[in-house]
């Protein structure tokens, strides 16, 4: 029976690769992808022996160097209206009902706006804002991104609270995000 569910999950995955919404997203995130490591070239690379306060000099001049490039960037640029409806049935799919309070769970674990320690911060939901290395992330299920359209390595789906957010793991931006995306979160 298992096997039977993900062949199906795969299956499912794969059609929604061919959406030409989800390839035309697809296409938003690598270009993302691209000014992100553009910047990168322009900042150079950090000495081996980096002390602290290179690593945090490093980190600022990346993110400027990316707000620069995306100085007209707001919300829906990547998560654009036509895509958000497949996302939201895939989301309400697997957070909805009582079958899915393990994934609804999953997702609380280091959820900013639920799971935070007296000493951590809220990250602020905004295109280009750097996510606080006192944030907690959250976790996603497993089975759920078998089902998201696959993002590069260094790009992850993270929530804050019931947003949805585009987490860039080498910059520590958030490159765009659905607000209200996770039912019962």
């Amino acid at each position: 029976m298992r096997s039977f569910i993900l062949l199906v999950l795969v299956a499912g995955f794969v059609h929604a690769a061919d959406d030409p919404r989800v390839v035309a997203f697809s296409q938003r995130v690598n270009q993302y992808g691209k000014i992100r490591d553009a910047a990168r070239r322009k900042v150079g690379s950090m000495p081996k022996a980096a002390t602290p306060e290179q690593i945090d000099s490093q980190a600022r001049k990346l993110v400027t160097e990316i707000r620069a490039a995306r100085t007209t960037a707001q919300p829906g640029d990547i998560f654009t209206p036509d895509v958000q409806p497949l996302f939201l049935k895939i989301l309400r799919d697997n957070f909805s009902g009582s079958d899915n309070k393990e994934n609804r769970d999953t997702v609380r674990q280091g959820n900013p706006e639920r799971d935070k320690d007296k000493d951590e911060a809220i990250p602020v939901i905004q295109v280009n804002a750097v996510y606080p290395k006192s944030a907690p992330l959250s976790s996603v299920p497993p089975l759920l991104l078998l089902e998201l359209p696959k993002l590069p390595m260094d790009i992850e789906y993270r929530f804050i609270g019931q947003t949805l957010i585009l987490w860039d793991n080498i910059s520590n931006l958030i490159i765009d995000y659905m607000k209200g995306a996770a039912p019962g979160v």
